[in-house]
């Protein structure tokens, strides 16, 4: 498989970059890489990325952030949440995990077929130890 074939939904991490939100080194010295693959984000994510928004972002860098909006909706690949995410969600809820955006992420990685890009170690470590699929993709691998 090239790496052209390889589907990638991203973390709410990788999407802010776009956004014009600074995220640290990790991820910063990965984005490069990202073109070389078939990107997908998801809704939930640009909720989520809002949510950190309006606490960092002034108003007279909104510009920055509409701009990035354009950006993810014009390159990027939307993946839906469909029953099948929302029932691992759910389940990854009751069985202790309780960040809904992540558990539904990881939901529409694992019905899409998706490779998900997260740097969660805490939900890597959660999903791997109740036994779900493992479709997680760090930046080391890329």
């Amino acid at each position: 498989m090239s790496r052209k074939d390889l589907q990638i939904l991203l973390d709410t991490s990788f999407i802010l970059p776009f956004l014009g939100i600074d995220v640290g080194e990790v991820i910063a010295g990965v984005l490069h890489r990202l073109r070389d693959y078939e990107l997908y984000y998801s809704e939930l994510s640009l909720l989520e990325a809002l949510w950190k928004i309006v606490k960092v972002v002034s108003f007279d860098k909104l510009d920055i952030v509409l701009e990035g909006l354009t950006l993810i909706r014009g390159d990027l690949r939307l993946a839906q949440v469909d029953e099948k995410a929302v029932r691992t969600a759910l389940e990854l809820y009751r069985l202790g995990h309780r960040d809904l955006i992540d558990n539904l992420l990881y939901g529409i990685s694992l019905s899409q077929n998706l490779k998900f890009l997260t740097i969660d170690r805490e939900l890597v470590s959660f999903v791997k130890s109740n036994n779900y699929p493992d479709t997680f993709i760090s930046p080391i691998e890329l």
